[in-house]
């Protein structure tokens, strides 16, 4: 059993609830529209966004119910995203199955994921608790602006580090930072810890999309669950193509900001540009980076009681740097 399958064992219980609660809550009178819903949620998610929300909440010894659904909303807002971020990609494997829009079109997989938004936030509201309506308002619209910010970026190869960071909060880590605060503000713990767990959650959720991007360039598409290359064929450019960049030789350097800026890249492009990346070690930059986001995580967790349970979370963390998914 690998690490995060332990953790995942640790809080079964309420994974089981959280899974429940998300096939029911996604219900519709509309064939195509619970159809959708049923194959995105089907797909094999790994339910990491829930699982920070109920080891937070099991650090902070919450012993209520409305991490159940609170969990539920993390995940519909997160799915809601991969099914417009697929469309805007024209994407074609999501988690190793056929994506949504390609089944669907684009008009109705657009809709399902408003469906999951206006479905998520009518769950929110439900719990009542409107401090965890707000973190996740405000998440929601950072991420808008993320998503936003980076399809104006599209094929700039002079996209900045302070750029990309900025893209990766937004787009991805500010939920994640959501979920872990989340499990704080219903237990009721300190303004301090509610930011800790904030500020822990933000870090490793930068760390994980970086080796997201990492992995688009050197993964498996059986082992990643998406087409590889799908970021540079979308003229995405991620942190180990801005350190090798950054690192190149006027030769190179031509090559890559050339490439970048041809929208008809092909699959030579991308093996010219994987190479590239290997000579300046783009690549291992970016790992790097993503540890010490990682390493920032694991000490944002000092500030939290002493009596709490950290090591679940500390395990996550590291976990981080060992995905394969």
């Amino acid at each position: 059993m690998s690490s995060v399958d332990n953790l995942f064992h640790l809080v079964k219980q309420d994974m089981d609830s959280v899974e429940e609660k998300l096939f029911s809550a996604s219900q519709s009178e509309v064939t195509i529209l619970e159809d959708i819903c049923r194959h995105i949620l089907n797909s094999g998610g790994k339910r990491l966004r829930p699982l920070i929300l109920l080891l937070s909440a099991r650090t902070c010894g919450y012993r209520g119910r409305a991490h159940i659904p609170l969990a539920c909303v993390i995940e519909y807002i997160h799915t809601a995203t991969l099914l417009h971020d697929d469309v805007i990609d024209h994407a074609e494997i999501r988690r190793g199955n056929s994506s949504a829009n390609k089944l669907w079109g684009n008009q109705s997989t657009i809709l399902t994921g408003d469906f999951f938004f206006s479905r998520a936030f009518s769950i929110a509201v439900d719990t009542g608790n409107l401090k965890a309506l707000n973190v996740i308002a405000a998440a929601s619209n950072l991420i808008a602006e993320g998503e936003t910010f980076q399809v104006s970026k599209t094929d700039d190869p002079l996209l900045s580090e302070e750029n990309y960071i900025d893209i990766v909060k937004n787009k991805t880590a500010v939920l994640i930072a959501a979920a872990s605060r989340i499990g704080g503000i219903l237990a009721e713990v300190p303004e301090e810890s509610e930011r800790a767990l904030e500020d822990y959650g933000l870090n490793i959720g930068i760390a994980f999309q970086i080796m997201d991007d990492v992995m688009d360039y050197y993964s498996t598409e059986k082992d990643f669950g998406k087409t590889i290359g799908k970021d540079f064929q979308e003229g995405s450019i991620t942190l180990p193509f801005i350190a090798a960049l950054a690192k190149s030789g006027p030769a190179d350097r031509n090559k890559l900001m050339e490439t970048m800026q041809n929208s008809a890249r092909n699959r030579q492009d991308l093996a010219d540009v994987i190479r590239i990346i290997d000579k300046y070690q783009g690549n291992d930059y970016a790992i790097n980076r993503a540890k010490q986001h990682v390493d920032t995580a694991i000490a944002a967790l000092t500030t939290l009681p002493v009596t709490a349970d950290k090591e679940p979370l500390i395990q996550l963390a590291d976990f981080i740097m060992e995905r394969t998914f």
